[in-house]
């Protein structure tokens, strides 16, 4: 059945997803998972010490033969104890730290199999155009949205040189992107941009989401694990590598864009990538 089919196309490329993100994550932390299982491990010891401690402080309470005063070995157990608390507290800490950089990573990696569409009418994912072109996805509503990427024509080509490219997500209509007279051709001239001539190295200045609904989605649980409105404006700045750069509310500064980020040509055109500034 064709429902069975998509179910396990589904599953294969959640984990697929997963198994790349937990990839990012070694590479990113290399020595995460010793701090992890080395807490773990000393973490058991001080609970086998307080138990054995507990024992003694036991025995000289009963004043048995051969024991340490109460003193001492309540010493001794506080000692055991407070090792145990801090252990504990530090596999607890790298568990939660790991939880939340694997989730990261994961949200990133699906955001790198959403598609758009090339001014030449190519459609890819967005891992495709990654490693070269630094995108900038805004979402808002229909005129928001025309106001901030005429903003950014204005500085076309400075952005351009800089390898930015917008990614216009509109979040008032659930089928906005997928076909030429949506709600966004309304105020966006997708004709326009679709009769752009480019030449063989140049990237386009803007591309075009499609299936804006799983834009969409993927953009509304970015809101909501930030706290943010479902209905505001909301930017996402990417690193070519596909890391989130920083985000924000309301329509990018593009003036601060096109001043802080390296020229992305020459010997140097990408090189200081991790080095982009705030935006």
């Amino acid at each position: 059945p064709r429902r069975y089919q998509a179910a396990i196309i589904t599953a294969k490329a959640e984990r697929e997803v997963s198994n790349r993100a937990r990839l990012r994550q070694e590479v990113a932390n290399p020595f995460a998972v010793v701090r992890l299982w080395g807490a773990a491990a000393f973490s058991a010891q001080a609970g086998v010490a307080s138990l054995v401690a507990m024992s003694r402080l036991a025995a000289s309470i009963a004043n048995a033969p051969g024991a340490d005063t109460v003193e001492q070995s309540a010493q001794t157990l506080g000692i055991d104890l407070a090792c145990l608390g801090v252990l504990a507290g530090i596999f607890l800490r790298e568990r939660s730290q790991e939880a939340k950089r694997l989730q990261k990573f994961e949200r990133e990696e699906v955001l790198s199999q959403l598609v758009i569409e090339l001014p030449s009418g190519k459609r890819a994912q967005l891992q495709d155009i990654q490693g070269f072109a630094r995108l900038v996805i805004v979402s808002a509503g229909s005129s928001e949205l025309a106001t901030s990427v005429k903003a950014a024509e204005e500085w076309r080509t400075e952005l351009s040189e800089r390898a930015v490219i917008v990614v216009p997500v509109i979040q008032d209509s659930p089928a906005a992107g997928n076909t030429e007279d949506d709600g966004s051709s309304e105020t966006i001239d997708w004709l326009s941009w679709r009769g752009e001539k480019l030449t063989d190295n140049e990237k386009p200045f803007m591309v075009k989401p499609v299936r804006n609904e799983e834009w969409q989605r993927w953009i509304g649980e970015q809101k909501e694990e930030a706290s943010v409105n479902q209905d505001a404006m909301v930017w996402i700045s990417l690193r070519k590598d596909g890391r989130v750069r920083s985000s924000g509310k309301g329509s990018p500064n593009w003036q601060r864009f096109a001043q802080t980020i390296p020229v992305d040509k020459g010997a140097w055109g990408g090189f200081l990538d991790g080095m982009d500034g705030r935006v």
